[in-house]
């Protein structure tokens, strides 16, 4: 069987040297002539967009009169796509060699795959940024494995969630999905779109062998919205995935202060300790 044909989707808004870097670095991991990339400039006020005009030989490259954030570009990105998948990719990453090739395995490996991720290292500290995404007991999400020097075991894992900061999903099933929710604003979109996956009875993986670098929330206002964000997604989710997030919670809890131990709350490690005590 041939591989199949991938359309790689970068939303990027300024950070011309963040963006170049991310370029060169897929350049160099992925035979991109065998796929197709398609490039969406959210109207960056940098050099951005003449340093994107020299790659409209080669790649598609949008353009964004006003700027609409990162569901809204990726979804119009995708609505160019021809590939028999979509790679998201955020313009703040470094990729290493051997990355996509363990994406894909996971995807085809499982039935009824809804999207797989990756391990994703903070690029300044080299700690894990990104192993899945769990939920607490509010049902609200939380970055798995974070700042652990070791990436979590075995070849992949099941999870709630993942983020889109390198996600693979089939276009037909991002188009049938609807995409992203454009109610939010450069954050939460990419949980949203796990949660509904998974409400349609679909599986989200983590690739344990595809380990990647993030430059950590570098786009110009990433964090601007959060408190709207998190509050749209509470109101739709939080009931939901609070019942997830009581299976989760206690021993993800460990795992993220393993290496901080002495920052646990003691009241929460206590309730953790007594939640998984009485589950067993």
């Amino acid at each position: 069987m041939p591989d199949p044909k991938i359309s790689f989707i970068v939303a990027v808004h300024d950070c011309l040297d963040l963006t170049r870097a991310m370029i060169r670095s897929l350049e160099a991991t992925v035979a991109l002539d065998e796929h197709e990339l398609i490039i969406i400039d959210d109207a960056s006020s940098d050099e951005t967009r003449q340093f994107l005009e020299s790659f409209s030989d080669r790649y598609t490259v949008l353009r964004n009169e006003e700027n609409e954030g990162f569901a809204k570009s990726n979804n119009k990105a995708a609505q160019q796509a021809t590939g028999e998948y979509l790679l998201l990719l955020n313009t703040d990453l470094e990729l290493t060699p051997g990355w996509l090739e363990p994406m894909i395995e996971t995807r085809v490996s499982h039935l009824k795959t809804g999207a797989v991720g990756n391990i994703q290292r903070n690029f300044a500290t080299k700690l894990v940024d990104h192993a899945g995404i769990f939920f607490n007991l509010d049902g609200m999400p939380t970055h798995a494995w974070k700042n652990r020097k070791r990436a979590p075991g075995g070849n992949w894992k099941e999870r709630n969630a993942v983020t889109a900061a390198c996600l693979l999903i089939s276009r037909s099933l991002f188009e049938t999905i609807g995409g992203f929710d454009e109610s939010y604003l450069n954050g939460m979109e990419d949980v949203d779109l796990c949660v509904r996956l998974k409400q349609a009875g679909y599986r989200l993986f983590v690739s344990h062998m595809s380990v990647i670098f993030h430059h950590i929330s570098s786009s110009p206002g990433r964090h601007k919205h959060n408190d709207r964000n998190s509050l749209l997604f509470k109101r739709r989710w939080a009931r939901t995935m609070s019942g997830p997030g009581k299976r989760e919670w206690p021993s993800e809890y460990f795992h993220r202060y393993a290496r901080y131990w002495w920052r646990m709350d003691p009241k929460l490690a206590l309730k953790a300790l007594f939640m998984l005590i009485v589950r067993r």
